[in-house]
């Protein structure tokens, strides 16, 4: 019974965090970066996201109750990073992140939000206090296995790149800018309900 519900929770985690809708994105974010610079890149992305869930997994809770953040504030500042992205997405505009930053980039905002968003990391949040603190094996597993599919489906953007082509990247690229525009409208929305109401 309790293998069936760490199979479900890595289901819901993999739902939440989204890599396979999140190759488009990172396609157009790593597009004027070389083949082999992207692979180390999709890597870092896998290993930073992972990072962070687990960091949120062993002390998420205590370090948003230090810092006095609400984690519906948390999850509106995530939206609002997804949402930026997902402009520039959808104007065509390119983004000069990894110019400015190329180091970093794989920080914020491919690992953070777009990967360990708000909503992934809450989750885990929830994981780690659902066992009134005892630190499961299989919790830690789950991430770790959810980091390594991050990583698999990041490194097979290559493949997707050339199966669909300039135009039809460009595409795919508009309709996803699209999605993460309407999913950060929907967690601000979500976020700002949950504050009406626990007023």
């Amino acid at each position: 019974m309790r293998i069936s519900n760490d199979v479900t929770t890595l289901v819901a985690l993999f739902a939440i965090v989204s890599p396979i809708t999140s190759i488009p994105v990172f396609l157009s974010l790593t597009s004027h970066v070389d083949p082999k610079r992207r692979r180390v890149i999709a890597l870092q992305t896998a290993a930073v996201s992972g990072a962070t869930l687990l960091i949120a997994y062993f002390v998420g809770d205590i370090i948003l109750k230090l810092l006095s953040i609400q984690i519906g504030a948390f999850r509106v500042a995530g939206a609002l990073v997804i949402g930026s992205i997902g402009w520039s997405m959808v104007m065509g505009k390119k983004n000069t992140i990894f110019e400015a930053n190329p180091r970093g980039a794989m920080v914020v905002p491919l690992a953070i939000p777009l990967m360990a968003g708000p909503g992934a990391i809450a989750t885990v949040i929830a994981i780690g206090n659902a066992d009134r603190g005892i630190v499961r094996v299989a919790d830690l597993v789950i991430i770790l296995v959810l980091s390594a599919l991050t990583g698999v489906l990041l490194l097979a953007a290559a493949p997707i790149e050339k199966l669909l082509g300039d135009q039809g990247l460009n595409i795919l690229t508009r309709i996803f800018g699209l999605l993460l525009l309407a999913i950060s409208v929907s967690t601000v929305m979500s976020a700002l309900t949950d504050y009406i109401h626990a007023l």
